[in-house]
């Protein structure tokens, strides 16, 4: 796995954070409290970042910035 992959474009929350890298978007769900985690949103950025992590693809980190993007903004984080 490669969790320092970077996005192709930060995110930028509300509260001043950045998420940068696959390693950055992995702990920030981690850091969600269990009920949001179980979000269908928040599951499939989970499981997008996760195969990005594993695979290599260009796509895939892709998938990953526009999944995270829109879990962010339907928690109003961005």
């Amino acid at each position: 796995m490669v969790w320092s992959r970077r996005l192709p474009r930060p995110l930028y929350l509300n509260d001043g954070r950045t998420v940068a890298t696959l390693a950055q978007a992995r702990d920030l769900i981690l850091t969600l409290p269990m009920p949001k985690q179980t979000n269908l949103h928040w599951r499939r950025a989970a499981e997008i970042v996760v195969e990005a992590a594993y695979r290599h693809r260009q796509d895939d980190i892709l998938d990953a910035r526009a999944q995270l993007s829109q879990a962010l903004e339907a928690e109003g984080l961005i």
